[in-house]
């Protein structure tokens, strides 16, 4: 008995002399680990179909504990993102996330969101930090922590700077942290995780609030001015990565290769 899946390889390794685990994203059946004998040969026409970050379709037989492929077509290859070290190396880091965060459950608009911000890394056209953040508070929410961002949660407030409690998912105005936290001036914030509280500007908050709960297909249209933008990379990262509770080594080298602007400190 086969079956017919359409996937993303989110991950690859080398097996036996020409052969190639792979493990693929799929709408149908969410993570799965397949074997495709000979992928790895010049003359394989599986080749191109199994390599990581390519997106196709895949009829799978299953054996033992891995299913096989008897049969793959390249839907979309993403090439272009093999053109810039830092756009693979962001690549890496989406791909390293779905591992560690799909199931092998259906997981279409995860699916979707990953295919959306590769289509964006490929295009060249979009700053790789804002791909970034909006996969990663798209991707928070989908998984079923999206923070409330509406309104300051103790007072109403909608207007101004807030505080963004990483860990509680919720915002507070400047006039509630301080009374009722004994917070931190926006100003004398240093950024560093430590805090578990970021600072939103108004255009950071919107933005957070737009990558949420905009149609997929718009996720990336939107602008920033650049201060914004910077912190709403930072608080979007944050969420995720303390919400994972782990680190990840893609993303480290991410930040090692991008090159360095007076934004990007």
């Amino acid at each position: 008995m086969t079956t017919k899946v359409r996937g993303l390889v989110i991950r690859t390794a080398d097996i036996k002399e020409a052969d190639r685990l792979i493990t693929l994203f799929t709408e149908e059946l969410g993570v799965i680990t397949a074997v495709a004998k000979g992928a790895r040969s010049m003359k394989s026409r599986q080749m191109a179909s199994t390599t990581q970050f390519c997106y196709g379709e895949y009829v799978l037989y299953q054996k033992g504990d891995y299913y096989w492929v008897k049969e793959a077509s390249l839907i979309e290859s993403f090439f272009d993102i093999r053109g810039s070290l830092e756009g693979l190396a962001l690549a890496a880091y989406l791909c390293e996330v779905l591992s560690d965060v799909a199931t092998a459950q259906p997981e279409g608009e995860l699916l979707r969101l990953s295919l959306n911000s590769l289509y964006a890394i490929a295009g060249g056209n979009i700053d790789l930090d804002k791909v970034k953040a909006v996969f990663e508070i798209r991707a928070a929410a989908i998984l079923g922590f999206s923070p409330d961002i509406v309104a300051c949660h103790l007072c109403g407030e909608r207007g101004g700077d807030f505080f963004f409690d990483i860990m509680g998912g919720y915002i507070t105005c400047a006039a509630c942290h301080a009374e009722n936290l004994g917070g931190l001036d926006p100003a004398e914030d240093d950024g560093h995780e430590r805090h578990i509280v970021c600072i939103l500007s108004a255009g950071a908050k919107q933005a957070l609030a737009y990558a949420i709960y905009c149609p997929m297909d718009k996720l990336f249209s939107f602008r920033l001015p650049p201060d914004d933008m910077h912190l709403f990379c930072r608080a979007a990262e944050a969420y995720l990565l303390n919400h994972l509770e782990r680190p990840f080594k893609t993303l480290d080298f991410y930040y090692e290769v991008r090159p360095k602007t007076p934004e990007r400190k």
